[in-house]
């Protein structure tokens, strides 16, 4: 029987595009690998790692302050929804793009640290890293720090005044040998030649001895 409403039987699209945040659309990205594990390219992991050993069931990642997330891992990912890039309104192209900045400023790091994806550094050398990215705060809080503090005495900054030229110009330090007779017996059996050797070394510059 013809009720004139067929268009109300149409069965919906079989595909339909995944929402962003959700599984499936983390599911939905292509994958990259990082440090030897297989995650999406919209992951949140920034300047983490991921934890390696046996599963325990939790989301691999380690944060930069060394502190492991607490959530529980996908099952088809080694890390939660929210570090695999899901969760909440995301914005795919903004997300596409930090994961790429994020990749490349890894690689570099790694490259600076003369390490390889699967070698730890020292905390000595990330360290150095990190100094090398703040050098402008570093010296900023080692100059201006302690001339600008109030509660510093006068003292306290010419002793903070001291230490900043100290650590920006050195003192540079010679050290020399100098050789020169015990007595005058031995003073008066030198030649001439070795005489004005001595008087080389007196005066610091072999130019001004007359010949």
């Amino acid at each position: 029987m013809d009720t004139g409403n067929e268009d109300t039987n149409e069965t919906p699209e079989a595909t339909e595009t995944p929402r962003p945040g959700t599984l499936a659309w983390v599911l939905a990205h292509s994958s990259v690998e990082v440090d030897g594990f297989s995650v999406p390219s919209c992951h949140r992991i920034g300047e983490g790692s991921l934890v390696l050993g046996e599963d325990d069931g939790r989301c691999r990642l380690v944060r930069e302050d060394g502190r492991r997330c607490n959530a529980t891992r996908l099952r088809a990912l080694p890390l939660c929804l929210v570090h695999a890039g899901g969760g909440g309104m995301v914005d795919p192209s903004a997300m596409r793009a930090k994961a790429a900045a994020v990749k490349l400023a890894r690689k570099e790091r790694r490259e600076l640290l003369g390490i390889g994806p699967r070698r730890t550094a020292s905390a000595r050398q990330i360290a150095r890293v990190h100094a090398l990215e703040r050098s402008e705060a570093l010296a900023i809080a080692l100059v201006d720090g302690p001339l600008d503090d109030p509660s510093l005495s006068t003292v306290e900054r010419q002793v903070a005044a001291l230490r900043a030229i100290d650590a920006t110009f050195p003192l540079a330090q010679v050290s020399a040998e100098l050789s020169i007779p015990a007595d005058a017996d031995t003073a008066g059996q030198m030649g001439w030649q070795e005489m004005r050797q001595l008087a080389a070394q007196l005066l610091g510059e072999q130019g001004e001895i007359i010949s």
